[in-house]
This record gives structure tokens, C-alpha cells and sequence, in this order.
């Protein structure tokens, strides 16, 4: 079958220059060429005997997917006709247009192709560029029109209309070039037939008169169109929208020229230190530059209830009235404020800008557009630059709002300059009346520790001069064992280890004593490099406290290791301290006693509980009072024990209630107490006999020489007779003050209110005739109960020896040196300086010399002294000295002496 068919293949061959074929595709295996003509090498550059017996450079020269369109068994389904993109033997694709019969061998039942392959790449790329030029005609932006040889335009793409605003059934049959403006028309004529006499391309700027009136710029080209015979057969207009291109151009000369102005504006107020002396030049330059009609300059003035702002500069084009208000008041734009407040750049027409833009309107007429570029200094709207267009409505690019934005930014620099070299200067100012007045000590060093700078407070630290410190590096008066750790604390501040290095150390006076120093070093930078700046403080007092606390608390512990007693405190009924001899006073724990079980109370002796627990109520509900009492508790074991006990009750710092107390057992005191008390009552007893023997044969001794002088005529012998009574009545008194002198000591010393114990002794003696004046405050005396005594006899004295004149006593105190002095004084004859060294010894006196004895003698108990001298008063003075400890400030609720 594939014989009969090759001389008909080959006269085809002949006839053709497509590629003549015919293959046989096998039922199993890759397809044969059987027959291929010479045109093969022409189209893909292959020897036709290379296919013969070579099925694999069919494989080599057809993609897979094509190849398998001549293995697969749908050839005869899918018809005869196929595209096939052959690898020539250059390297080049080929398309190749397939057209076969198919035809079955019967006797193998192969497939047969024949038929011929066309070399069509020529042709589908000339359609593929015929479709993509007409595509891209349909989509480019720019005009894009076609006109015939009589100049009538016959196609019209989207881009035209785009640019002219005419659609397609508008502008085609119209003459070409009809869009252009209605002055430069015959100008493009000309051109155009310049253009075509000359076979030229034309090319040139125009402006388009757009259907809705606007207009646009473009750049034209016109290409004519000619025959093969060389005959104008049409041309076509293309035409590139330039308009937003002109317009950023404009736009960046505008910008361009704002920003030399800005850099002309840079220069005044960054260089110069008073920007606001030439402020008027750089508005001038900016408004000229943004071709605007006014510009101006207003800072806001922050102080009042609502901002105001004032005219720092302002400049108008020529035929533009100025006379911005010197003063806007915030009051004045209502709802406005807010947007010229918000730190934002406000352009464009006023009547876009809404109520904004009426009050402008209504505050400059005239005005049609509005740029204010905000000045904003660390982070705060402190004015703003405006610039007002009256000449028409004025849309501000933004490459002009950017230049101008620059411009207040410059001004802001310059305003921050100034109020950061107002804040530097304040701050400099302030340090050096810091280091110049200040308590603290200030010194800075160098790199290599030596002292640049001190101020007076260290100098008087230290002892010596500034100019003395210039010479000294920190570790010549820095105590020697502080000077390792001083050095490696510095060093990690300076390898940046730390901010800031703190410590306490120990300087170096000039005469060679220590005082101890908080110091704070940071780092600074010097012209030399990096040095530091220490601020020291002196803590001498501190240091020496913080010694004597901790020998205070030292002495503190040793006492409560070795106090025999109990002590507890109480804040606001809640026990916080519980220390002492509790087992071995009471028998019970600590704990029991701490957590009421049993109470303290619950411990007292039936007896003398009520008084005692009526006497804590008081005390409790009193803060400030405090008391002592001797009572008697019951021990664990059902013994008894005597304690004596201390209670105040006072209030602390934080407002609260704090009872504290001391307890001492004292029973042993109270055995020899008794004992003391027994042995005293049976002296007494025999003084109180042997007195009494003796008052009686006084009183029979007297009777006898009563009844002698009756007998006696001889004066000498009455002489003898008036001396016998003398010595009897002296004896009688001698006798008498025997009786109030064992009466000292018997009862302890007490608090008694030194100003009721004056009353009582006054009033007890009551003076006919003279007055008491008592200025003594509310103090408290140690003394013992015949204190009361003391007063009496005192006031007994001055009444007696005193003289006629006697007619005030007055009574005074003051502190001196921890004593409490109290001065008795009277208006009397005063003292006989002869006696005054011994009025307080035995006998010494106008008298007997006891009472003033007695009172010497009372007095003593408790350390207290009494001296005699001239009064203020004219007559006597008594001075009473008091030590410290045995007087006390405000009257406590104790009881009477007893």
C-alpha cells in the first residue's frame, strides 16, 4: 500500500515546497517515516535520508504532547489537520501546519499518514503582532487615531476619548486634528502638510480642547501613510496626555523654588541665635516663593483659659493689603478651634474648609484659599506659618505643602534652640547656685582622678581650699583602707558597667581627722575625655549614731539577758513583747501569760485586785497617765509573791494605743520592809515612853520652880530661878522635835504635785496678813511625804524672823542644766549674813536652829538640796535644787502622800 502511493507523493513533491510526507504508525512502537521529500531541509534544516530508519529524530524534533498525537489511537477521531511546533536544526522553532489523510494497512493493521507539512511561523507571527498591535491600540492611554487620504478620521480608540472626552461615533468622519484648540489649529495644518509633502513624521506639543471645555496638554506625533506606488493613501495621529506630567513639572519648580527659600530660611534662623530679628525676611522669602498673595507668622500663647496667638511676622504681594491682626483670640473661632489645634496642616479653599473656613472668610475678606503648616515644638503646637491666595481658589500641590511643612519644621529648630539655650542657661545657672550654695559637697575629676572643680560646701568639709584641691587626686584624702574598693567601683562606672557608683567612705581632713561620707558618682564628659562628678554628704552625725543605736541595742539585749523582772507591751490590747522572769516570779510560762491563760489580771491577789484593776481602767481609758503600785499575786503553786509595778500609757507615731509596763518582784523588799517597819514601831514606842517620862518630870520640875520663885527674895537667886525655866523650856522643845524628826524616812519617798503641796503647807500654817503667790507650773516631785513639812516651816520661819514687814511669799521655778531650782521668796528684813553660810546646821538660829535643820534633813532623802541667799524681794530667798530624775513635767493621776 505505501508503494502505490509514492509516485503520486513524489510528483506532489515536485509541485510544492511544503514538506510532502508519509509515516506508518505502528500499533506497538515509535512511528516510521517512510517517505519524506527535500523541502525537509529547506523548512528544518534536516538530510530526508536522516528520517528514513531513524524514529528517534521525530522524537527529538516534536514536543511531547504533539508526539503523542502521532502514537495515540485517536488519530482517526480526531481528524486530519494539526499544528506542530518542530525544534529545526538550528535551535529555532518552527510552526509547522499538518494536513494528512489516515489510512489502514490490512494486512498489519498499521495506520498510514500522507500529506503534506506547511511552514506557517512567518504567518502566525505576523497574526500574533497584527493582534497584539490591535490590542494594545484598544488599551494604550494615549490618543491613538487613524484618518484617510482625505484627511477624515475612520478609527477612534478608547485612549482618544479618554483624552478629548468625544466617544467613537462622535469623532470618526470628522476632520483629523479637530480636537486641537481653536487657536492652534491652522498652525497644525500647516505642519501637517509640511509634513506630508515631505514624507516627515510631525511632531509637537498642542493643547486639546477637551468636549466638556477643559484642556490638555499633549505631545503629537503624525505619521503619514503612503502606497507602494508612493501615493498618500492616510496617516495616523498618536497624541501622549502631558498634562499631569506638566503639572508635577510646575509643581517641582514651585517646590524647588520654595525649598531655596526654605534653605535661605534655614540659614536665618539656625545660624543666628536671633531668628526672630530677620523673621519678617524669611516670610517675605517663603510667600514669594509659594507665589502667594500673604504670608505670615503666629506663635500660640498657652497661658489663658482658652489659646490665643501672636503676629511674630507678616508680608503681602504687591496690590495685597496686609494687617494680619497683631492678637487672635482662641474665643473667636468656637468650633474651629479644635482643627487649627490638632497640629495638622490646613490647606485649600476657604469654602471646602467649612466653618473653619467662614471664619476666615468673615475675619479677611478677600481670602479664597488657605495653607497653615503647623510649628510644633517637642511634641506641642506652638504656632503655625500661613499663607493666604486672593487672587483665585488655589489648590496647594502636596510637593508644596512638603517644602512648606520643611519650612515649619526649620522654625520650630529654631524655636526649640532658643528654648533650649533659655533652658541650658536656667539649668547652668541653677547648678552653679547648687554647687556655690549648696549644703552638699561637689568635686569633679579627671580622667587620671585629679580634682578640676569643688565648691565651698566640700572645701569646708575637708578643710581645704578650692585652689588646695586642685592639687589633689580623690585617693590623697581618701582614708587609706577605702582607697582598693573607692578605685574599682569607679573603674566599673567608667567601663559603663553601672550608671551610677554609690558608697560611704571615709575622707581625710586638712588637720588630719576622718569624717565618714555618703558619696554618689556619675559619669561626665570633659574636654579631656571622660571624668565624673561626685556629690558627697557628710554623715559624721549619722555614722556616730548608728554607733551609739547599735551600742544602745547591744546594752539593750545584755539588760534583757540579765533583767530579773518582767516587762510587756500592749498595742491596742494586742500583747507584742513579753520578756523577763515569768516562771520564776509567777510559775507560769511566757506563752500562758502572753495568750491569757491565765491573764495578768486573773493573778492579783483577791485583796488588792479591785483597787489595782479599778486603777488600770483608769489608765486605759487615759493615754498619758502612768502609775506605779506595790499589790500581791498568786503563784502557780497558791504562794504568794510581792511585785511592784510601772504602767504608762501613751500613744505612738502611728496614732495607736500603746500600754507598756515593768514588774519587779519585791518580796523580799517587803520582808525587811516589815521587819524595818517592826523594829521601828517598838523604837518609836520606847521614844514615845522615854519622851513621855520626861515631858512629865519636865512638867514636875516646872511646877517646883514656879513655886520657888514665890519663895526666892533675893535677886540673884531669881536670877538663877528665870535661867533653871530657859533650860527647862528648851529641853521641852528639844524634846518636841524629836517627836517630828523620827517621823523622816519612816514612809517611802513619792510623787507628790509639788504645786497642791505648796497650798497645803501655806494653808496649814495660814499666816495672818500675808500673801501667797504660787507660780509654779504643773511639776511632780521624788520626796519623801513630809515634803508638805518643809513648805510649813519655811513659811513658819519667815513669819517668825521675818520682821513686821512680811506681806507676800512668793514661789517660783526653771530648769537649769536637767535640775528643777524652785526659789521661796518673802518681802522681809531678810537674812543675817553671819548665819547664812550655817542656817541648816544643828542649833544655828535666832531660835532653836531645828527647823531649818528639819527641813534640811527631809530634803536630803532624795538628794534634794536647799541654800539660803538674798532675795528679789528684799527679804529672803530660799533656793530648793531638785536633780534630774527626781522631778518630773505634768501632773499624773497618782494619789495623795501619804
Amino acid at each position: 500500500m505505501e508503494r502505490d502511493l509514492l509516485p503520486y507523493l513524489s510528483y506532489l513533491a515536485e509541485m510544492t515546497d511544503d514538506i510532502v510526507i508519509q509515516l506508518r504508525i505502528l500499533c506497538k512502537g515509535d512511528p516510521e517515516v517512510v517517505y519524506i521529500s527535500g523541502s525537509v531541509n529547506q523548512v528544518l534544516g534536516y538530510d530526508p535520508a536522516s528520517f528514513i530508519g531513524n524514529p528517534s529524530l521525530l522524537r527529538c524534533i516534536l514536543p511531547l504532547d504533539e508526539y503523542t498525537i502521532l502514537t495515540g489511537g485517536s488519530l482517526e477521531r480526531t481528524g486530519n489537520v494539526h499544528i506542530f511546533h518542530c525544534t529545526a536544526a538550528d535551535g529555532n522553532v518552527k510552526t509547522i501546519r499538518s494536513q494528512t489523510v489516515v489510512s489502514r494497512d490490512p494486512g498489519s493493521g498499521d495506520l498510514i499518514l500522507s500529506g503534506t507539512w506547511r511552514d506557517i511561523t512567518e504567518t502566525e507571527r505576523a497574526e500574533r503582532a497584527f493582534a497584539r498591535e490591535e490590542y494594545v491600540t484598544r488599551i494604550l492611554p494615549n490618543l491613538f487615531c487613524i484618518n484617510d487620504a482625505n484627511g477624515r478620521i475612520t478609527d477612534w480608540n478608547p485612549g482618544a476619548e479618554a483624552i478629548t472626552g468625544y466617544s467613537p461615533d462622535e469623532a470618526i468622519g470628522l476632520e483629523r486634528g479637530f480636537f486641537y484648540r481653536a487657536g492652534d489649529q491652522d498652525a497644525v495644518r500647516e505642519e501637517i502638510a509640511a509634513a506630508i509633502r515631505e514624507r516627515q513624521v510631525f511632531t509637537r506639543e498642542a493643547v486639546v480642547a477637551r468636549k466638556d471645555g477643559l484642556e490638555r496638554i499633549v505631545y503629537s506625533i503624525f505619521i503619514p501613510l503612503y502606497t507602494p506606488d508612493d501615493r498618500f493613501a492616510g496617516s495616523v495621529d498618536i497624541a501622549h496626555d502631558l498634562t499631569i506630567d506638566k503639572q508635577r513639572e510646575k509643581e517641582l519648580i514651585s517646590r524647588d523654588r520654595i525649598l531655596e527659600a526654605v534653605g535661605y530660611a534655614a540659614s536665618c534662623s539656625l545660624s543666628n541665635s536671633d531668628w526672630e530679628s530677620r523673621i519678617d525676611t524669611v516670610i517675605r522669602g517663603l510667600g514669594e516663593a509659594a507665589d502667594a498673595s500673604r504670608a505670615y507668622l503666629y506663635v500660640i500663647d498657652w497661658r489663658g483659659n482658652l489659646p490665643g496667638a501672636w503676629l511674630k511676622g507678616e508680608w503681602a504681594a504687591p496690590g495685597i493689603s496686609a494687617g494680619k491682626p497683631d492678637h487672635l483670640d482662641g474665643t473667636i473661632y468656637g468650633k474651629a478651634l479644635p482643627l487649627l489645634l490638632s497640629g495638622k496642616t490646613i490647606a485649600g479653599p476657604l469654602r471646602d474648609l467649612g466653618s473653619f473656613g467662614e471664619l476666615v472668610t468673615k475675619a479677611c475678606p478677600g481670602t479664597q484659599s488657605i495653607l497653615l503648616v503647623p510649628i510644633i515644638v517637642q511634641e506641642n503646637l506652638s504656632g503655625f506659618i500661613g499663607f493666604d491666595e486672593c487672587r483665585f481658589e488655589r489648590v496647594w500641590s502636596q510637593p508644596e505643602i512638603q517644602a512648606l511643612e520643611i519650612a515649619g519644621r526649620i522654625i520650630a529648630a529654631a524655636m526649640k534652640r532658643d528654648s533650649d539655650h533659655r533652658t541650658l542657661a536656667e539649668s547652668e545657672a541653677r547648678f552653679r547656685r547648687i554647687f556655690e550654695h549648696g549644703p552638699v559637697g561637689i568635686v569633679l575629676a579627671g580622667p587620671d582622678y585629679m580634682i578640676m572643680e569643688a565648691n565651698p560646701a566640700f572645701s569646708r568639709m575637708i578643710g581645704y581650699s578650692r585652689d588646695e584641691l586642685l592639687f589633689f587626686s580623690f585617693r590623697d584624702i581618701t582614708h587609706p583602707d577605702d582607697i582598693p574598693g573607692n578605685e574599682r567601683g569607679i573603674m566599673d562606672l567608667m567601663q559603663g558597667k553601672m550608671p551610677i557608683y554609690r558608697t560611704q567612705k571615709r575622707y581625710i581632713r586638712k588637720g588630719g581627722s576622718v569624717f565618714w561620707a555618703d558619696v554618689t558618682v556619675a559619669p561626665v564628659a570633659i574636654p579631656e575625655g571622660k571624668g565624673y562628678i561626685a556629690m558627697i554628704r557628710d554623715i559624721s552625725l549619722r555614722k556616730e549614731a548608728e554607733q551609739r543605736l547599735a551600742e544602745s541595742e547591744e546594752m539593750h539585749r545584755s539588760f534583757l539577758q540579765h533583767f530579773h523582772g518582767i516587762v510587756y507591751r500592749f498595742v491596742e490590747g494586742e500583747p507584742v513583747f513579753l520578756h523577763g522572769a515569768v516562771p520564776e516570779i509567777t510559775g507560769y510560762r511566757s506563752d500562758e501569760i502572753g495568750s491569757g491563760n491565765p491573764s495578768w489580771s486573773m493573778l492579783i491577789h483577791p485583796a488588792d485586785a479591785t483597787g489595782i484593776i479599778e486603777r488600770y481602767n483608769i489608765l486605759y481609758d487615759t493615754p498619758g497617765d502612768r502609775f506605779s503600785a506595790d499589790y500581791r499575786i498568786l503563784r502557780r503553786d497558791g504562794s504568794l509573791r510581792w511585785v511592784h509595778e510601772v504602767i504608762k500609757h501613751r500613744i505612738g507615731e502611728d496614732g495607736r494605743s500603746i500600754i507598756e509596763a515593768s514588774i519587779f518582784d519585791i518580796t523580799r523588799r517587803r520582808e525587811m520592809e516589815e521587819a524595818l517597819s517592826w523594829s521601828n514601831e517598838k523604837l518609836n514606842l520606847l521614844q514615845s515612853v522615854t519622851r513621855h517620862d520626861i515631858f512629865n518630870q519636865l512638867n514636875i520640875l516646872s511646877a517646883y520652880t514656879e513655886l520657888m520663885k514665890d519663895k526666892i527674895t533675893d535677886p540673884q537667886a531669881s536670877e538663877y530661878c528665870a535661867g533653871l525655866e530657859a533650860t527647862i523650856e528648851r529641853i521641852h522643845r528639844i524634846a518636841a522635835f524629836t517627836q517630828d524628826y523620827q517621823k523622816i524616812g519612816v514612809h517611802g519617798p513619792a510623787w507628790q504635785d509639788l504645786r497642791s503641796v505648796i497650798n497645803r503647807g501655806f494653808d496649814t500654817r495660814n499666816p495672818e496678813g500675808i500673801t501667797l503667790e504660787n507660780e509654779m507650773p504643773e511639776y511632780e516631785l521624788y520626796a519623801d511625804p513630809l515634803l508638805e513639812k518643809v513648805i510649813y516651816n519655811l513659811v513658819d520661819n519667815s513669819c517668825k524672823y521675818g520682821g513686821n514687814a512680811v506681806s507676800r511669799f512668793h514661789i517660783s521655778c526653771r530648769e537649769k542644766d536637767g535640775d528643777l531650782l524652785i526659789l521661796i521668796e518673802d518681802d522681809g528684813e531678810g537674812i543675817d549674813p553671819t548665819l547664812q553660810p550655817h542656817l541648816f546646821e544643828y542649833g544655828v538660829g535666832r531660835g532653836t536652829g531645828l527647823g531649818l535643820f528639819l527641813i534640811s534633813e527631809i530634803l536630803s532623802i532624795t538628794d534634794i538640796g536647799i541654800s539660803a541667799s538674798p532675795g528679789t524681794l528684799g527679804g529672803a530667798c530660799f533656793e530648793i535644787r531638785v536633780p534630774e530624775g527626781g522631778w518630773r513635767a505634768g501632773v499624773y493621776n497618782t494619789s495623795r502622800a501619804s
